[in-house]
Protein backbone atom coordinates (compact mmCIF):
# COMPACT_ATOMS: atom_id res chain seq x y z
CA UNK A 1 0.00 0.00 0.00
CA UNK A 2 2.91 2.33 0.69
CA UNK A 3 4.15 1.94 -2.86
CA UNK A 4 0.75 2.97 -4.21
CA UNK A 5 0.93 6.15 -2.16
CA UNK A 6 4.40 6.78 -3.60
CA UNK A 7 3.51 5.91 -7.20
CA UNK A 8 0.52 8.22 -7.48
CA UNK A 9 2.45 11.43 -6.57
CA UNK A 10 5.30 10.28 -8.82
CA UNK A 11 2.90 9.85 -11.74
CA UNK A 12 1.33 13.26 -11.11
CA UNK A 13 4.74 14.93 -11.00
CA UNK A 14 5.80 13.18 -14.21
CA UNK A 15 2.66 14.29 -16.00
CA UNK A 16 3.19 17.87 -14.76
CA UNK A 17 6.64 17.93 -16.41
CA UNK A 18 5.18 16.91 -19.77
CA UNK A 19 7.42 13.91 -20.56
CA UNK A 20 7.60 12.50 -24.06
CA UNK A 21 5.24 9.72 -25.06
CA UNK A 22 8.16 7.34 -25.46
CA UNK A 23 9.30 7.87 -21.86
CA UNK A 24 5.73 7.45 -20.62
CA UNK A 25 5.47 4.12 -22.44
CA UNK A 26 8.73 2.91 -20.88
CA UNK A 27 7.51 3.78 -17.38
CA UNK A 28 4.13 2.19 -18.09
CA UNK A 29 5.67 -1.05 -19.36
CA UNK A 30 8.03 -1.19 -16.35
CA UNK A 31 5.16 -0.64 -13.95
CA UNK A 32 3.02 -3.34 -15.61
CA UNK A 33 5.90 -5.85 -15.54
CA UNK A 34 6.61 -5.11 -11.88
CA UNK A 35 2.94 -5.45 -11.00
CA UNK A 36 2.61 -8.76 -12.87
CA UNK A 37 5.74 -10.07 -11.14
CA UNK A 38 4.28 -9.18 -7.78
CA UNK A 39 0.94 -10.83 -8.61
CA UNK A 40 2.62 -14.00 -9.93
CA UNK A 41 4.82 -14.21 -6.83
CA UNK A 42 1.77 -13.88 -4.61
CA UNK A 43 -0.14 -16.53 -6.57
CA UNK A 44 2.85 -18.89 -6.41
CA UNK A 45 3.16 -18.41 -2.66
CA UNK A 46 -0.52 -19.08 -2.08
CA UNK A 47 -0.68 -22.11 -4.41
CA UNK A 48 2.53 -23.59 -3.01
CA UNK A 49 0.90 -24.03 0.38
CA UNK A 50 -1.78 -26.24 -1.22
CA UNK A 51 0.60 -28.39 -3.25
CA UNK A 52 0.90 -32.13 -2.62
CA UNK A 53 4.35 -31.75 -1.10
CA UNK A 54 6.12 -33.56 -3.91
CA UNK A 55 9.28 -31.86 -5.18
CA UNK A 56 8.87 -30.54 -8.69
CA UNK A 57 12.51 -30.62 -9.74
CA UNK A 58 14.10 -33.93 -10.79
CA UNK A 59 17.51 -32.83 -9.52
CA UNK A 60 16.00 -32.15 -6.11
CA UNK A 61 14.57 -35.69 -6.04
CA UNK A 62 17.99 -37.14 -6.90
CA UNK A 63 19.67 -35.02 -4.24
CA UNK A 64 17.21 -36.15 -1.60
CA UNK A 65 17.72 -39.81 -2.57
CA UNK A 66 21.51 -39.40 -2.43
CA UNK A 67 21.29 -37.84 1.04
CA UNK A 68 19.01 -40.65 2.22
CA UNK A 69 21.49 -43.28 0.97
CA UNK A 70 24.36 -41.46 2.67
CA UNK A 71 22.45 -41.43 5.96
CA UNK A 72 21.66 -45.14 5.63
CA UNK A 73 25.28 -46.09 4.95
CA UNK A 74 26.46 -43.95 7.86
CA UNK A 75 23.94 -45.66 10.14
CA UNK A 76 25.12 -49.11 8.98
CA UNK A 77 28.73 -48.09 9.58
CA UNK A 78 27.87 -46.96 13.12
CA UNK A 79 26.08 -50.23 13.82
CA UNK A 80 29.10 -52.19 12.58
CA UNK A 81 31.41 -50.12 14.80
CA UNK A 82 29.20 -50.81 17.80
CA UNK A 83 29.17 -54.53 16.96
CA UNK A 84 32.96 -54.71 16.67
CA UNK A 85 33.55 -52.71 19.83
CA UNK A 86 31.07 -54.76 21.86
CA UNK A 87 32.44 -58.10 20.64
CA UNK A 88 35.10 -59.58 22.96
CA UNK A 89 38.49 -58.70 21.58
CA UNK A 90 41.02 -61.49 21.35
CA UNK A 91 44.59 -60.37 21.49
CA UNK A 92 47.18 -62.89 20.44
CA UNK A 93 50.75 -62.46 21.58
CA UNK A 94 53.42 -63.98 19.32
CA UNK A 95 55.39 -66.86 20.89
CA UNK A 96 58.74 -65.10 20.61
CA UNK A 97 57.34 -62.13 22.55
CA UNK A 98 55.82 -64.45 25.17
CA UNK A 99 59.15 -66.19 25.70
CA UNK A 100 61.04 -62.90 25.89
CA UNK A 101 58.70 -61.38 28.48
CA UNK A 102 57.98 -64.55 30.38
CA UNK A 103 54.24 -64.23 29.84
CA UNK A 104 53.82 -68.00 29.76
CA UNK A 105 55.30 -68.31 33.27
CA UNK A 106 53.14 -65.58 34.80
CA UNK A 107 50.07 -67.82 34.79
CA UNK A 108 51.74 -70.19 37.26
CA UNK A 109 52.80 -67.31 39.46
CA UNK A 110 49.25 -66.00 39.66
CA UNK A 111 48.02 -69.35 41.02
CA UNK A 112 50.34 -69.30 44.06
CA UNK A 113 48.62 -68.28 47.23
CA UNK A 114 51.69 -67.17 49.17
CA UNK A 115 55.23 -66.08 48.60
CA UNK A 116 57.96 -68.70 49.09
Amino acid sequence: METMHEIIPFAKEMLAQKPSRRMLKVYLVGTVVAFLGMVLGLVETVCQSFSSGEPLDAELVQLMAREQRALETEERRRQEEVATVSAPEQITIPRKLQQATGAHRSAGAANRLHAS
